[in-house]
């Protein structure tokens, strides 16, 4: 049985995630690169933190024989 465990987002890095739209934030969950699979993913069980102005999503591979890790990098210039 797999624990989901809730989003964990710094202070910072929820505040810059709430700027982005459903639709985008949908977009940038579902187009990950997963290197275990060589391949785009949808990421799920996302955290995030905030880096100078950007938004750094880790997260997992939603691939069942997968769930490595993932992460997504939202560049500050998308918050402005």
């Amino acid at each position: 049985m797999t624990h989901l465990k809730l989003p964990v987002f710094t202070s910072i890095a929820a505040k810059l995630w709430a700027k982005v739209s459903a639709e985008d934030k949908k977009a940038i969950l579902e187009n990950v690169y997963c290197g275990q699979c060589k391949g785009t993913t949808t990421m799920f069980n996302a955290s995030g933190k905030a880096e100078r102005g950007a938004l750094v999503l880790n997260g997992l591979c939603a691939v069942a024989v997968c769930l490595g890790q993932v992460g997504r990098f939202v560049e500050a210039g998308w918050f402005a």
